[in-house]
């Protein structure tokens, strides 16, 4: 006596009317989650474990997104966490650039506020009290 091959049925969750393959949604949450571990304690100097946290939820929910948008199958899903996981580090290093930039135009801007640093400027007037 033989057995017929049995189909297997992916398991389909549903959360808040999206439904979406629950096998491709923890791999590929989980793929984003390791990447942003991996990239946060391989980094060196001291740990913003605040601004990663932020950046590494930020990760997650796109990932997640762009899996029940697309419906993706478990490798594309592997994909789409480590790919997203790690564009997380280049979100961070691009609004760091872009934040001090404008934490530095702000602060100039500030009236009563000296542009240029004071110990700069106690050089400056040094400089002018020489002979």
């Amino acid at each position: 006596m033989s057995t017929a091959p049995v189909a297997t049925v992916p398991v389909i969750w549903s959360v808040l009317g999206y439904s979406f393959p629950a096998g491709s949604m923890c791999v590929g949450l989980f793929t984003c989650f390791m990447v942003r571990l991996f990239i946060t304690l391989d980094a060196t100097g001291p740990k913003r474990w605040l601004l990663d946290g932020i950046v590494t939820g930020l990760s997650m929910v796109i990932t997640a997104v762009w899996i029940v948008e697309h419906q993706v199958d478990l490798f594309a899903a592997l994909g789409t966490g480590g790919m997203t996981g790690a564009v997380g580090a280049g979100v961070i290093t691009f609004f760091k650039r872009r934040g001090q930039s404008a934490i530095d135009a702000l602060d100039a801007a500030l009236p009563g506020k000296s542009a240029v640093p004071p110990d700069m400027t106690a050089t400056l007037r040094g400089l002018d009290k020489l002979p």
